[in-house]
């Protein structure tokens, strides 16, 4: 009887907390913001002072340089009263060229894929033209998705004047996974691109908390 209370208990609070979410962000708009223009101190600063100034916050965001310019996405919230206003003034902001997208709400989604396998790749070798898309290929194929990649050259690197090229990421597949889903068959092939190119391709399989395979079928 006690047990039943509390899981009555439970229930009642998760509804309160997805009603309180649904009215706290029902007046805000929810934008990505997505920047590049060439590389100085502040744009980040002066970025989100144009967020804060109508009213908005910053939640997930990523940034790089990129050569000579500077790469900035975010994804932001804002009253919805402000939204035009913001974009047009991030669209209009000196030396960047900004898109913005407007989208849900994060917290919204309930239902999040579960993911059957994680992996964690890297490549460091010779330079070598289409090498990007020749290993994404490769997992493409076999259906893995990539969540994260960064690549970046290293000039320095005393090799007879060569350029060594640095390849990292992540790559995941849902579950359940295809028949036939085999990570062996997969660095093999990423294996025999990286003899052919005279570089070190590899995949590991990341676990998950529990310290458990990071795949599985069913």
């Amino acid at each position: 009887m006690l047990t039943a209370f509390a899981n009555r208990a439970v229930v009642s609070r998760q509804v309160q907390k997805r009603i309180l979410r649904a009215f706290s962000t029902s007046d805000k708009e929810f934008i990505v913001l997505n920047a590049v223009g060439p590389d100085r101190p502040g744009i980040v600063s002066d970025m989100t002072k144009l967020v804060v100034e109508h009213g908005g916050n910053v939640g997930e965001s990523q940034a790089s340089r990129l050569g000579s310019h500077f790469g900035l996405m975010m994804l932001v919230n804002v009253p919805k009263s402000q939204s035009s206003s913001l974009q047009t003034a991030v669209v209009e902001m000196p030396g960047m060229s900004t898109t913005c997208y407007v989208t849900g709400d994060p917290d919204a989604v309930e239902v999040t894929p579960r993911v059957g396998y994680t992996g964690h790749f890297m490549l460091e070798g010779a330079d070598h033209p289409g090498i990007v898309h020749k290993v994404t290929n490769i997992l493409a194929k076999h259906r893995l998705n990539i969540d994260e990649l960064k690549t970046f050259e290293d000039k320095s690197a005393p090799y007879g004047g060569l350029t060594l090229f640095h390849m990292g990421g992540i790559a995941t597949s849902p579950a359940p996974l295809a028949n036939g889903f085999d990570p062996k068959v997969i660095r093999d092939e990423l294996q025999k691109l990286g003899d052919e190119m005279n570089c070190d391709i590899t995949l590991e399989d990341i676990l998950d908390d529990k310290d458990s395979a990071s795949f599985y079928s069913g």
